[in-house]
């Protein structure tokens, strides 16, 4: 796979390709199981970055994802809104998607998932940017930094769902958890409109645990 990142967080660097190619520990391929899933089950990803929370979540026999494993977002850069522009070191909230090319082997920051930011909403706002990572280490410039323990972990499970045939993984990226009470805390906010759009996403999956469908439309998400 290309190794990406050359203009933020994760560039490419002389390190021990190995780290990739490593297996998926025994405690994640327990708590999986635990879960219901197993060590090749489909997987999604939620952030939040007001409780630097980073939530694993994996498909069980049921259809519906389950809760697997939580981790601590050491570092992450800018404010609670969206990324906009390239060196705003903001970053990125909204529904994402990774993809098998999007995992970086060679990452100067251990290693590190692509987010695929700008995304269809993002370039409809003319937002711009490259190169948003989640990686490990403990320092950001617009990524999502886990350490290197939790990063391995990610990735060896995000690698091989998308192994077994899982065509991207979802990543949902909230400024907080939506309920309705921190929606009225941040009611003033000026990103309170692109907030409601997420809340919708982020109501359905807490109801259904399922992949959400994300649409763009008139420079809206639309989620169904």
């Amino acid at each position: 796979l290309l190794a990406i990142g050359l203009a933020g967080c994760a560039g490419v660097g002389s390190i021990d390709p190995r780290r990739g190619s490593a297996p998926q520990n025994s405690s994640i391929i327990a708590a999986s199981e635990r879960a219901g899933a197993t060590a090749r089950s489909p997987v999604l990803i939620r952030i939040f970055k007001e409780s630097k929370e980073l939530e694993l979540w994996r498909k069980t026999t049921s259809g519906k994802y389950a809760f697997v494993r939580s981790y601590d977002i050491c570092a992450f850069s800018g404010d609670l809104g969206p990324k906009r522009k390239q060196g705003d070191r903001q970053a990125p909230e909204g529904f994402y998607s990774i993809t098998a090319g999007q995992l970086n082997y060679n990452s100067i920051r251990f290693l590190s998932l692509n987010t695929g930011y700008p995304n269809a909403y993002d370039r409809s706002h003319g937002y711009g940017g490259s190169a948003l990572m989640i990686h490990g280490g403990c320092d950001s410039a617009g990524c999502y930094a886990i350490e290197d323990a939790p990063a391995q972990e990610v990735f060896t499970v995000v690698r091989d769902a998308l192994k077994a045939g899982q065509r991207s993984v979802q990543l949902q990226i909230y400024p907080f958890k939506m309920t309705d009470w921190n929606m009225l805390r941040h009611g003033s906010n000026k990103n309170i409109d692109f907030w409601r759009q997420l809340k919708v996403g982020f109501d359905k999956f807490e109801n259904n645990h399922t992949d959400l469908v994300v649409q763009v439309q008139n420079g809206r998400y639309i989620i169904n």
